[in-house]
């Protein structure tokens, strides 16, 4: 393709040969992209649901915690993260990262829940 000719031109991408859907009329309250791939133009933005926090009820809680803490408790002390505390000279234990990211939304309650338990 030479470099002055456009890459999508009468329906068709001249470097797949495949043809290119048309754009496709949106709502003017909508966001949509301005900038972006081919075939991309004029698509809504559309938010994704958040994860962030969980919407657990007191007594849920209170099971999550404890189904967390059996799952904890499962992995074995060398796939724990370690950090060097300088005031007492001594290694402390944290969360393992992967664990964190697995049950982040639980992450809000559960932590204080893990050192009541382990003692740290």
């Amino acid at each position: 393709m030479v470099k002055h000719h456009k890459r999508v031109h009468n329906g068709k991408d001249r470097l797949t040969g495949r043809k290119v859907l048309q754009r496709r009329d949106v709502d003017t309250e909508v966001k949509t992209r301005s900038i972006g791939k081919p075939n991309t133009f004029g698509l809504p933005i559309l938010t994704r649901p958040s994860r962030r926090h969980c919407n657990c009820s007191p007594e849920q809680v209170k099971q999550v915690n404890e189904r967390l803490f059996v799952e904890l408790s499962s992995i074995p002390l060398s796939y724990w993260d370690r950090t060097w505390n300088e005031l007492t000279g001594a290694w402390e234990l944290d969360l393992p990262k992967h664990f964190a990211a697995k049950h982040r939304t639980h992450m809000r309650h559960f932590r204080a829940y893990a050192r009541e338990r382990i003692g740290q």
